[in-house]
């Protein structure tokens, strides 16, 4: 038995890789779920897709939400693992600006859940549409924290 290899290390001001994908998953999926809490306050709700699924003629107003959930948790996914990667730690720079920006997206996301939307569609439909648009929000985090990675 020989002695144990010693663990490759990282290289200073790197964060793993585990924790840049899980923290770009992460705020992926919280946009996309914000978004999706916005434009249902606003008249635009993933579940009526659901109600006329098999219907002829498909809207714009019934795929939008699902596209823009979709399409803000890929950016978004994609930008934090992009920043996250290209950043060096440690962050003593710019702490004002992450300041602001952690300030205004407290305010934007206190403003997003504020107020209650009226439903649209019963909760036997609408409970199961969000959780498929969650999902698919999920794995467009993935795929856009993927790609952020391997650039």
């Amino acid at each position: 038995m020989g002695m144990p290899m010693p663990k490759p290390e990282r290289p200073a001001g790197r964060l793993p890789p585990a924790l840049i994908f899980t923290t770009a998953l992460t705020c992926g999926v919280l946009a996309a779920l914000a978004l999706q809490i916005y434009m249902s306050r606003i008249g635009f709700d993933v579940a009526p897709l659901w109600e006329s699924l098999f219907a002829n003629a498909r809207q714009l107003r019934t795929t939008g939400p699902w596209w823009a959930t979709a399409g803000l948790a890929f950016a978004a996914g994609g930008a934090v693992a992009a920043a996250l990667t290209r950043a060096r730690l440690p962050w003593r720079r710019l702490r004002l600006v992450r300041w602001t920006v952690g300030a205004i997206l407290v305010l934007v996301l206190a403003d997003v859940g504020h107020s209650s939307a009226p439903e649209a569609a019963g909760a036997g439909v609408t409970v199961p549409a969000r959780l498929v648009a969650a999902g698919i929000a999920t794995v467009m985090a993935a795929l856009g924290a993927a790609f952020a990675m391997r650039r």
